[in-house]
């Protein structure tokens, strides 16, 4: 079975590097008890490149013998314009699995450039990014996610969003919204409500 991180590096700097710690050492407890994952500053590279950076860690833990293949990208945010609801069964997505055949599957059936995920008609995430919603006051998360990303838990210790449950019925009060990721701040990709397609598959 195989895992990913996706992290940040900005001139010379990874980002939120503890965070994506706790979740690989989670992601052995859970899967190689007995077995301790890798330091990350010991996999990673010092490096002095300029400009922003996707790096893909993926990694096995299936056998004692765990593989780690390290992947640098220039990052540049994909263009979001579109996103459209999709109600799903339920689904185990609490690990950062390679596998994401599930959501890819969603991902190819909808007419938006991306979707928010929806189960039980609970608001959960879009396909690669946790959702915050504008209410004219604050950013709200809603309290359901499939994987509680590393720039959520972030933005939820500093106190600039609020956890709290969110519906698909509660989706028309809000007048904008944000995706975040490990990549994703507040902002950087951002949509307003009539972007979004409520007429859910």
């Amino acid at each position: 079975m195989r895992f990913i991180e996706s992290i940040l590096y900005r001139d010379g700097a990874y980002h939120n590097l503890s965070l994506h710690q706790e979740r690989i050492n989670r992601t052995f407890n859970r899967f190689m008890p007995g077995i301790e994952s890798q330091d990350l500053l010991k996999i990673l590279p010092k490096s002095v490149l300029k400009g922003t950076y996707k790096v893909r860690l993926v990694y096995n833990v299936d056998q004692e013998d765990v593989n780690y293949d390290l992947e640098f990208s220039e990052y540049i945010p994909r263009t979001i314009r579109s996103l459209q609801v999709m109600e799903s069964s339920s689904f185990d997505y609490s690990f950062k699995f390679e596998d994401r055949s599930k959501i890819n599957e969603m991902v190819a059936k909808s007419y938006a450039d991306d979707i928010i995920i929806t189960i039980d008609e609970k608001v959960t995430d879009g396909s690669y990014f946790n959702l915050v919603f504008w209410d004219g006051n604050k950013w709200i998360t809603p309290d359901t996610p499939l994987l509680n990303g590393v720039r959520r838990q972030q933005l939820l210790a500093e106190n600039k969003i609020k956890e709290v449950p969110i519906s698909i019925a509660d989706l028309s009060a809000f007048k904008k919204v944000s995706l975040i990721n490990a990549m994703l701040n507040i902002g950087t990709v951002e949509l307003l409500m009539d972007q979004v397609s409520m007429s859910f598959s």
